[in-house]
């Protein structure tokens, strides 16, 4: 009789018959496991400055700093311990369906591309999955739990022993996650923590002032407002230490996938074309310094977006190239020498690039760009002809990556972008007399595509803003600093 009472009261905490010990175990680790994802999905600027924080759910209780918001996680789960142990059965069911519900639900957000500081490298198939795992191995530990009295004694002692065993384990890379996020390897790439930011953007255009040593970055998506994207039409610069936002009375639409570079000649910003809610743009403006010029001159190339802009110091003129009209990719360029734009006649046929990074090489006197789609890989264009080198290595074929060109080493950078299958990259890759090379990075910003790039002579180094991933649209910013052997 002893014994038959025993083992209906098995499932029982602080020696009263409750919800079994397991289950409440099981809930105080999603709670920790939660937490510590949080913290792991959060940007790698962060834990420079605990304002850069994400706009995943329960994020704000984390700008009090990492320590803090471990400390009250963990209070808040001795709770939890402590309130599972005095309810009934009935009453602690229900708050368990529903703490199980929320952190699972969180959890499922901030894993949907996996713990990044465990696992920065996977697909697009894994990073839909990833958030699936936290959900799926509840549900099989829960139904373990609340079986075990229907199970062989001997498997329930296996089970219990496995159980513990994977709890150990989960901790333990819980905690590396953290300690890895928190004290991450040296690196090339570094977070940037500047005390004011642009915030989140995607296909923005961004171009360097050499003469007031001063990045402008113009326009972009910010968010999502619920009936269609927020089109940004603010000024921002930055002097190589922290962004500053420039209120003018007159200023561009806002606007996306427009084009954007400084005219070195004339010692003015371009901005030439893009997209927004009222279709595609044909407008050109150029920045002062001071404020927005509207400029009409006759014969503007055709409206598009997705095109390039650069200053090709041989021919002293602003060139655009490419881009696309929403039907089809446009293979032309145009040159603007201060007061009108002119075709340029190419030697022979010309790649129909548009999602393509271009950039000048002051050095060769040469553009270089990176081509997608039936265009892929390396094009140079010199003179009045573009060419494909044949290249033994060369990065994966995509588009949407950042391109920059570093005066000082002479070399070209590729970070990022998609593929057509919508592989996002977050790999580097060298351009150095004529061959690539990839760069080893143990750290490096996370997979994406339409950031925004430039190479900063204040600081020496590759600047990287922005982007998007699956519609998530980034506000980091990360610095490039390439090691001796590339100087």
């Amino acid at each position: 009789m002893t014994e038959q009472t025993n083992e209906i009261n098995r499932p029982t905490l602080f020696g009263q018959p409750r919800i079994a010990e397991g289950v409440v175990y099981l809930v105080v680790t999603v709670i920790l496991t939660h937490a510590a994802a949080l913290l792991m999905s959060q940007p790698a600027a962060y834990w420079y400055n605990p304002n850069h924080v994400s706009d995943l759910p329960f994020a704000f209780l984390l700008r009090g700093g990492p320590i803090l918001f471990l400390i009250l996680w963990i209070f808040y789960g001795f709770l939890i311990w402590l309130l599972l142990g005095k309810l009934t059965l009935l009453t602690s069911m229900v708050v368990i369906v529903g703490l199980l519900f929320i952190h699972l639900m969180g959890l499922f957000k901030v894993s949907r591309c996996g713990f990044h500081a465990l696992h920065e490298v996977h697909g697009v198939t894994g990073c839909y999955a990833y958030g699936y795992i936290p959900i799926i191995l509840v549900c099989i530990t829960l139904g373990l739990i609340l079986l075990r009295e229907r199970l062989p004694k001997q498997l329930t002692a296996w089970c219990k022993r496995m159980l513990m065993s994977f709890a150990i384990i989960w901790i333990c890379l819980m905690g590396y996650g953290i300690y890895r996020s928190a004290f991450p390897p040296v690196s090339p790439w570094k977070p940037l923590a500047p005390l004011h930011s642009p915030g989140p953007r995607t296909m923005s255009a961004i171009a360097f002032d050499t003469k007031r040593n001063r990045a402008v970055l113009f326009g972009g998506i910010t968010s999502w407002d619920g009936d269609h994207w927020v089109y940004d039409a603010t000024t921002w610069e930055w002097d190589g230490k922290d962004w500053k936002e420039i209120s003018t009375a007159v200023a561009p639409a806002g606007r996306i996938l427009h084009a954007m570079a400084y005219d070195e000649k004339r010692g003015r910003v371009i901005l030439y074309g893009g997209k927004n809610l009222s279709g595609n743009l044909a407008d050109l403006w150029e920045w002062d310094g001071v404020t927005w010029h509207r400029l009409c001159p006759v014969c503007n190339p055709a409206a598009r977006f997705s095109h390039k802009m650069i200053f090709n110091t041989e021919r002293q003129e602003m060139i655009i190239y490419g881009g696309q009209d929403g039907k089809v990719g446009l293979a032309e360029g145009w040159t603007w020498n201060g007061e009108g734009w002119t075709y340029f006649q190419f030697a022979e046929s010309s790649p129909g690039a548009y999602n393509a990074p271009l950039v000048y090489d002051s050095a060769g006197e040469r553009a270089i760009g990176f081509m997608g789609r039936e265009w892929g890989g390396t094009w140079i264009w010199k003179g009045d002809l573009w060419q494909k080198p044949n290249l033994t290595i060369q990065p994966p074929v995509r588009d949407e990556a950042t391109l920059v060109y570093d005066p000082v080493r002479n070399v070209t950078i590729l970070f990022g972008g998609t593929n057509e299958d919508k592989f996002l990259y977050d790999d580097t890759w060298i351009f150095k007399e004529d061959k690539w090379t990839q760069l080893d990075t143990p750290t490096f910003p996370s997979q994406r595509s339409k950031a925004v790039a430039f190479y900063d002579p204040v600081r020496g180094s590759m600047i990287l803003y922005g982007g998007e991933v699956f519609g998530l649209i980034y506000g980091d910013m990360w610095e490039l600093t390439l090691p001796p052997g590339e100087q």
